[in-house]
């Protein structure tokens, strides 16, 4: 079954909640070629230097947060590793992205629908902050048996990854990230799938 996802999506997102640009999915180190740059463990420059970067390198962007030393930092993951950590902010370059946005649910409400259609390597990300020992859910209708939905909590662990609906109780509080993909078999058959993801708060 076809969405009608144009009406469908403005009509529930005045309703339930307000979408807004987010952050993005990738982003690049800044310095000089091969200049060394601290990944931490924690989003503060006191926190202990776990590793780090060099001036160029290329990251995936898995949260970010505005600290209490005024800075925006960001927690990476570095692919061809798999290594994490926090940079701050004025030393990475964001790579804008238009599939990432952030959910805030309106007054009264618990619950926000969202939709899309994913191709290829594609992915839509939504973000939404939440707290500790409150209950998140998913929920996901699409068009395609190749669709893929992701829950990572604020520190970037994956809580889920499957094609089912989806509810647990939260361990922390922070900015959690939702993420809609093809099942990367498929991700270079042509295999398009569009779906209706709905995303609750209790």
């Amino acid at each position: 079954m076809k969405f009608k996802y144009s009406a469908l999506i403005t009509a529930l997102v005045i309703s339930l909640a307000t979408v807004l640009p987010a952050s993005a999915d990738t982003g690049t180190i800044q310095g000089a070629p091969g200049g060394r740059v601290n990944v931490r463990q924690s989003p503060s420059t006191s926190a202990r230097v776990q590793h780090y970067g060099l001036g160029g390198d290329r990251v995936n962007i898995l949260n970010q947060t505005n600290a209490p030393d005024g800075y925006q930092w960001y927690l990476v993951e570095f692919p061809s590793s798999g290594a994490r950590g926090w940079i701050r902010g004025d030393l990475l370059r964001v790579n804008a992205a238009a599939t990432s946005q952030r959910i805030s649910f309106a007054p009264g409400t618990s619950a926000a629908k969202v939709g899309g259609r994913v191709q290829g390597t594609q992915s839509h990300n939504y973000l939404l902050r939440a707290g500790a020992g409150q209950t998140l859910t998913t929920s996901t209708v699409g068009t395609s048996p190749y669709l893929q939905v992701q829950v990572f909590d604020p520190n970037g662990s994956n809580l889920y990854t499957g094609s089912r609906n989806w509810s647990g109780v939260l361990r922390r509080s922070g900015d959690y990230r939702v993420r809609v993909q093809l099942v990367p078999e498929e991700q270079q058959s042509g295999v398009t799938g569009e779906y209706s993801l709905t995303i609750g708060i209790r």
